[in-house]
C-alpha cells in the first residue's frame, strides 16, 4: 500500500500554509506549535476556513474545499481555537466527573439497599434479552472480576486478601463511566427507574443519555476535537432555551443534558455554567467560518445562562 503523502519538516509545513495564503504572524512560533501539537491535529481547526469551488464529478456539480484559505485566516487565531477546544474539553470532563460520582452513589444506594451484591445478582438483569445476558455474563462481569484482581486500591486489596465480598457501595469506586453506563443498560426497567427518577428523567432516555455522555467523555479524555463535532441526534431535556434540529447533534445538546442532570442534586451551584459562559465570551477566536452556531447554539451569540437557570428553577 502506497503512502498518500511524503513526510515534511516543520519549515516545509509552514511553507505549505503560506503558499495556501494563511496569515502566519511568527514563523518560529508556528513551527514550535506544529512540533508540539502536530500539523494533522491542527488541520482539524482550519479545515472549514478554506475556500470552496464548484467541481463536477460523475456529472454532478458540487461545492468542494480547495487548498487555499479564506482571507484573514490567521495561524495564531487557529491555534487559539485549538486552545478553546482544549479548555472546553476540560470543563466537560469536570462536570462529567461530578455526574459520574453522583450516579455511582445513587446506583449503589438504591440497588445496594435491596442487595449489597446486586451487581453480581442476575435477578437484577434483563431476562428477555439473550444478548444482554451474554454480554453481562461473558464480557462485563469477567472484565470487572479481572479489574478486582489487578486493582491496587487499598480497599480492594483488603477485601481480596481477606476473602471478603465487595459490597456495591465499595465496588463502584473502581468503575469508570463506561462500566457504569453498560451496567445500567443491563438492568431491568424497574431497577433502572429507581436510579433515573433521582435525576428527573424517564429510565429509557436516561440510558440513552448515559451512553452518549460516555462517548463524549472518551472523546474529551483522548483529546479529540469536540467544539464543532457531529454527534448522534439525541432527545433534549425540557428547556426554555431555543433549540433546532442541529442542536441535538452538536456539543451544546450534551451541555444541556449534563447541566440538567447535575442540577437535580446540586441546584444552587452555577459556577460551572458561569465558567463555560466566560470561556465562550472571552476565548472564542476570530477564525473565518468558525462560528458558535457550529456548537449547536443556533442564533445565540453566547451561552444563554439565564434561560438555563430559569429552566431548572421552574421545573423543580
Amino acid at each position: 500500500m502506497l503512502l498518500t503523502k511524503p513526510h515534511k519538516e516543520y519549515a516545509e509545513l509552514v511553507d505549505i500554509l503560506l503558499t495556501r495564503k494563511m496569515v502566519v504572524e511568527d514563523i518560529s512560533y508556528a513551527k514550535r506549535k506544529l512540533s508540539q501539537v502536530g500539523y494533522y491535529r491542527l488541520s482539524g481547526f482550519w479545515f472549514t476556513s478554506r475556500r470552496t469551488a464548484i467541481v463536477t464529478e460523475n456529472g454532478i456539480r458540487q461545492s468542494q474545499f480547495i487548498d487555499e484559505f479564506l482571507p484573514n485566516t490567521s495561524f495564531n487565531e487557529v491555534y487559539k481555537l485549538y486552545l478553546f477546544d482544549k479548555k472546553l474539553r476540560l470543563l466537560l470532563l469536570d462536570i462529567i466527573e461530578r455526574l459520574e460520582v453522583n450516579i455511582r452513589s445513587v446506583m449503589a444506594h438504591e440497588l445496594g439497599r435491596i442487595d449489597p451484591l446486586a451487581y453480581k445478582n442476575k435477578d437484577f438483569i434483563k431476562k428477555d434479552s439473550p444478548r444482554v445476558r451474554r454480554n453481562y455474563d461473558n464480557v462485563w462481569l469477567p472484565k470487572l472480576q479481572d479489574e478486582i484482581k489487578r486493582n491496587k486500591a487499598e480497599f480492594i486489596i483488603y477485601h481480596r486478601e481477606n476473602d471478603k465480598e465487595i459490597p456495591f457501595w465499595v465496588i463502584v469506586e473502581i468503575w469508570d463511566f463506561g462500566t457504569l453506563s453498560k451496567y445500567y443498560s443491563f438492568l431491568k426497567g424497574n431497577n433502572q427507574k429507581k436510579i433515573s427518577k433521582k435525576f428527573g428523567i424517564d429510565h429509557v432516555t436516561f440510558g440513552k443519555w448515559l451512553h452518549e455522555i460516555n462517548i463524549l467523555r472518551n472523546l474529551c479524555a483522548h483529546h479529540s476535537r469536540v467544539w464543532n463535532k457531529d454527534f448522534n441526534a439525541i432527545t433534549l431535556p425540557n428547556t426554555r432555551v431555543e433549540t433546532n434540529e442541529r442542536t441535538s447533534q452538536r456539543v451544546f445538546s450534551r451541555i444541556l443534558i449534563l447541566w440538567y442532570l447535575i442540577q437535580q442534586t446540586d441546584s444552587k451551584n452555577y459556577k460551572w455554567l458561569e465558567k463555560l459562559k466566560d470561556l465562550i465570551d472571552t476565548d472564542f477566536p476570530d477564525v473565518p467560518n468558525a462560528k458558535l452556531e457550529f456548537m449547536g447554539l443556533g442564533e445565540y451569540t453566547t451561552l444563554p445562562i439565564e434561560l438555563m437557570k430559569q429552566n431548572y428553577n421552574e421545573s423543580t
